[in-house]
């Protein structure tokens, strides 16, 4: 068995080091895998098929001819098949108290190696589930069939609800340094990992994995109606555990984006699409919030800019060229969309921006001056604030 075999000559080293008494362990086969004496590895120990054929402890005694060594050998189990043998060199009265023990021991080592194998086997494949479900497209069938093999090893079923969260791990603000270089973040990943498993994790149906280095990706089920408000309520207690994790452990923090609820292949990667728009917008803003939730009105708007061909977007700007080389623009600007975000009605953008209402309007009739636009017009505030928002996106693109 390769699990005892790729553990054999460890577990020797530190089990006689306690003992104080040589130990070897073989194969299935006979074959020597592990002992104290290193130059016995890879010999044939033809006692040790005594012990697996009578599937019992065997006593050994000090045989020169045959050149058997005295002690105690007992069968190793793995899910009650006999996978090797434990042999403690010695005077049997002396170390055949010792031979249970150790044994238990090995057979412990040898299922913990096992169910790691296992856990590394299962991220792999959800890490491979997770890679084909992002990058989903309905018109290839194999891919859908490959999806649904790995979704059926992994219990996983694609038909209930879900939303996709992104954890996007970044530097803290303070400094250039960056740590994601350290040699401390090698286990950065995996550990991680672990800990969004504790916090996410409650059943098949969630897969928890990473994208990168520092972006993790979490497929959470929702199979009840309530489910995602529920879900949204807890969500700031878990990122501040998150939090306090990271920032105990890396100095890190991490924000979140939230996608939309949606089922099945296609689904899986729209709420994935869907999540890195929120948290894409998000970033954007120069506000202070870690969580950012998936709005298709708010993200139709929000992306509008970059839909636009060069040519259009050009036209924009030149639309508003004249006010862009103002020294007030940032007021005029901010005023402006302020204005639209209050459906253009002054009362309510007075009360909301506090800002005096003749201000608003002496600062919409300069705009009108210097560009020509009517702010009274739907359709010329229209133009306008598209025309904003495609200099404020090519100014952050540039930054």
């Amino acid at each position: 068995m390769k699990i005892l075999e790729n553990i054999a000559q460890e577990i020797v080293e530190k089990t006689s080091e306690i003992l104080e008494y040589p130990i070897s362990i073989t194969d299935n086969e006979g074959y020597i895998i592990g002992s104290t004496d290193q130059s016995r590895i890879g010999i044939f120990h033809r006692p040790s098929l005594d012990v697996i054929n009578k599937n019992t402890t065997v006593v050994c005694r000090n045989e020169i001819e045959k050149k058997i060594l005295p002690g105690v050998s007992a069968p190793l189990k793995f899910n009650n098949k006999v996978i090797g043998v434990l042999g403690i060199v010695g005077n049997p009265a002396e170390v055949e108290k010792y031979v249970q023990l150790v044994k238990n021991q090995v057979e412990m080592m040898c299922q913990d190696a096992f169910r790691k194998e296992m856990v590394e086997l299962e991220e792999k494949m959800a890490e491979m589930l997770v890679h084909q479900l992002i990058h989903y497209r309905d018109s290839e069938q194999e891919e859908k069939e490959h999806i649904s093999q790995y979704a059926k090893l992994l219990n996983f079923d694609l038909t209930i609800n879900r939303v996709c969260i992104i954890i996007d791990v970044t530097n803290p603000p303070s400094g250039d340094r960056n740590l994601f270089g350290d040699l401390s973040f090698q286990y950065f990943p995996k550990e991680v990992l672990s800990f969004l498993k504790l916090i996410f994790q409650e059943n098949d149906n969630d897969i928890v994995s990473f994208l990168d280095f520092k972006r993790f990706i979490i497929f959470k089920s929702m199979p009840f109606p309530q489910s995602f408000a529920s879900f949204l309520g807890k969500l700031d207690e878990r990122l501040e555990k998150i939090n306090s994790f990271l920032d105990a452990k890396y100095s890190v923090s991490a924000k979140i984006g939230v996608g939309d609820v949606q089922n099945g292949h296609k689904g899986c990667s729209e709420s994935y699409q869907n999540a890195m728009k929120a948290l894409d917008i998000g970033m954007g803003f120069q506000d202070h919030s870690h969580i950012h939730l998936y709005n298709e009105r708010e993200a139709m708007l929000s992306l509008l800019p970059r839909e636009l061909s060069p040519a259009y977007k050009q036209k924009l700007l030149n639309l508003i060229s004249s006010l862009r080389e103002q020294d007030n623009y940032e007021v005029l600007a901010s005023t402006f969309t302020g204005f639209c975000k209050y459906n253009m009605n002054l009362s309510e953008a007075s009360r909301n921006m506090f800002i005096h209402r003749n201000t608003i309007i002496y600062r919409l009739e300069k705009i009108s001056e210097i560009t020509s636009l009517n702010t009274s017009s739907f359709e010329h505030c229209m133009l306008l604030f598209t025309a904003i928002k495609c200099y404020e996106e090519m100014r952050a693109s540039c930054q």
